[in-house]
């Protein structure tokens, strides 16, 4: 026990640092990787359509669609003389550099057709003279790249070969063109990646395809190219490929597809997946623009973190969790806006560090103020009413509030013929027969909303509308006078039968204004209500005596209620300040209680 009372003055900074401890596993164990996979491709898609960022040359992308498929007459095995005459035009044309995303023969045809391979060699060779060639391997089987004819290896020579390998990431969609868990054994760059090189952009292996660069992606298909080269329209090829990054891309419906964050494909509106070449393509364009999306260093998202652990602190209130929620949008904007600028800031698990934050310390918090109503409540139970009771646990009365002053009713009942009693009876006879009377009396009032103001020697005052309010206290008040005295029978009856003297009392109701709160000195404070109001109760509960009711109100208390329900109008009676009221008694039915505040009360002769 000493061991935990040392370590009370500790517990907000252990809180702090089990917060900080948990998000910064989750950080490294990756468990919101897919929670940041979907604020990643949310922010892509926002930025794509509102500040997407325009090339000045575009990619040139010359497909082979299913048109070339039907027009051509030979198996793409042994389209030699077509792509020779497509390497030949596009040599002619000076373009910045070419890449084949279109798969090429594994193995020489010369023995099926003699001289087969001379026209494509030559043409690799007279277009690897004229610009820059990169030839694309998809993948083949197992950890490999699909082979390739050695002719055509030795043609545009072997480093002029890439990978069209594009490994998604764990929730299938494309985000990278190079990632280490997926590299072949050949270990040859992304296609996109040796382009960017050839044209002096450098980039990352590992950084993220910035899809917010350029517009929808269209090509021009492959037939129409070979069209103007054969025609000699060779203007029309210059117009489109000079000076340009080219791709000569497999685009068959049957290729190998991928599930990409935005739609690019302009041939394929409203297609979930879009071929791999589409990838690489759009990987080109981002390093020819502000190049691949690189992280922030992880010290950057490690500080993040332990800013929003931060919010341990302090208690769980209204501005603070609207601070929480403003920095998060913040948070959320400026990851948005580095995005923009080629970073990349995972907010996932700042997001969770700053929610973990909140919620643990609202539990924590919460298990604190749960604890402190208990020890409250077993402080203050049997010393205070349950409606006060509850008014302190639930903050709306305090001990060091300050009182306020507001319109109650009033209830006071005292035994009559207590003194004369007193001295015929044993002081333990007394004592008994008046826990008897202010058990049955207290638990009449506190049924019907009542609060326990004081007792009194033999009798004792209630207040009704505060702490708790209530609809029509006057009648409350009416009904806890009528169950007071039903109760009063049945303790009747039982002195009765144990041969003791039965008791009468009498009750005042009055309405009015009074001084509420917590008064005492420091060690012993009691909630207690002061004013006229409860001298005009008591004097009214002493007058009782002198009428045929043991009921007796104010007109106040009357009129609430409609003057009805057996209500009498009496005399006036002098009051000790010798003035007169205007008072009304009361004999409460037996068989029912006052009609609900909803149904009318029945008249009576007044």
């Amino acid at each position: 026990m000493d061991f935990f009372r040392r370590l009370r003055p500790y517990l907000s900074l252990l809180g702090f640092a089990l917060v900080l401890g948990l998000a910064v596993g989750i950080h490294s164990t990756h468990l919101l990787r897919f929670a940041d996979q979907s604020i990643y491709d949310a922010q892509i898609r926002w930025l794509r359509a509102n500040a997407s960022t325009p090339l000045a040359q575009d990619v040139v992308v010359i497909g082979l669609d299913e048109a070339a498929y039907e027009t051509i007459p030979e198996p793409t095995a042994l389209w030699h003389r077509h792509l020779a005459d497509l390497l030949t035009g596009l040599a002619q044309a000076h373009p910045a550099v070419v890449g084949l995303a279109t798969p090429l023969p594994v193995r020489s045809y010369n023995f099926l057709i003699e001289g087969i391979d001379i026209p494509l060699t030559e043409a690799l060779k007279r277009q690897k003279t004229a610009a820059p060639l990169l030839i694309g391997q998809p993948p083949g089987i197992g950890n490999r790249l699909r082979p390739i004819a050695p002719e055509i290896v030795a043609a545009a020579g072997a480093d002029s070969i890439a990978s069209l390998a594009i490994c998604e990431d764990s929730d299938g969609v494309v985000r990278r063109i190079n990632q280490p868990r997926c590299q072949m054994e050949e270990q040859t760059p992304p296609l996109a990646l040796a382009m960017a090189r050839q044209l002096g952009r450098q980039g990352s292996p590992s950084g993220m395809i910035d899809y917010t660069v350029g517009g929808p992606i269209d090509y021009t298909p492959v037939g129409d190219v070979l069209d103007w080269i054969r025609r000699g329209e060779h203007d029309k090829v210059r117009a489109l490929v000079a000076g340009r990054a080219v791709v000569v891309a497999n685009l068959l419906p049957t290729e190998i597809r991928h599930r990409l964050p935005v739609q690019l494909a302009a041939w394929e509106p409203g297609s979930r997946t879009e071929p791999g070449a589409v990838a690489q393509i759009q990987a080109l364009r981002s390093l020819l623009a502000r190049g691949l999306i690189e992280r922030v260093p992880e010290s950057v998202s490690l500080l993040l973190i332990g800013l929003a652990s931060l919010f341990w602190f302090g208690p769980p209130r209204r501005r603070k969790t609207l601070l929480a929620g403003g920095l998060a949008l913040m948070l959320l904007a400026g990851s948005t806006y580095a995005l923009w600028n080629s970073r990349y800031l995972p907010t996932a698990t700042v997001l969770g560090a700053l929610l973990l934050a909140v919620l643990l310390r609202s539990l924590w918090d919460g298990l604190r103020q749960h604890r402190h109503r208990q020890t409250l409540r077993s402080m203050l139970a049997g010393h205070v009413s349950p409606q006060v009771l509850r008014s302190i646990l639930g903050g709306t009365l305090t001990l060091e509030g300050e009182g306020q002053r507001t319109g109650v009713t009033l209830l006071a009942t005292g035994i009559r013929g207590f003194s004369r009693r007193s001295e015929q009876d044993s002081a333990a006879a007394m004592v008994d027969l008046l826990n008897r009377f202010h058990a049955e009396a207290t638990a009449a009032i506190q049924a019907h909303g009542g609060a326990i103001d004081r007792y009194v020697g033999d009798g004792l005052v209630a207040v009704f509308g505060l702490p708790q309010p209530l609809e029509a206290p006057q009648r409350n008040a009416l009904e806890a006078a009528q169950e007071i005295l039903r109760r009063l029978e049945r303790l009747n009856a039982e002195l009765t039968a144990d041969g003791q003297e039965e008791v009468r009392i009498g009750i005042g109701l009055a309405d009015g204004e009074v001084l509420a709160g917590y008064v005492g000195p420091p060690q012993h404070r009691e909630f207690s209500v002061i004013g006229a109001a409860v001298i005009h109760v008591l004097e009214l509960q002493a007058m009782s005596r002198h009428t045929a009711q043991p009921v007796l109100c104010t007109r106040e208390v009357a009129a609430a209620v409609g003057f009805a329900g057996g209500l009498a109008k009496l005399d006036p009676l002098p009051l000790r300040n010798g003035s007169t009221a205007e008072l009304w008694g009361w004999t409460p039915p037996r068989p029912q209680a006052l009609p609900s505040p909803t149904e009318p009360l029945p008249e009576t002769p007044r």
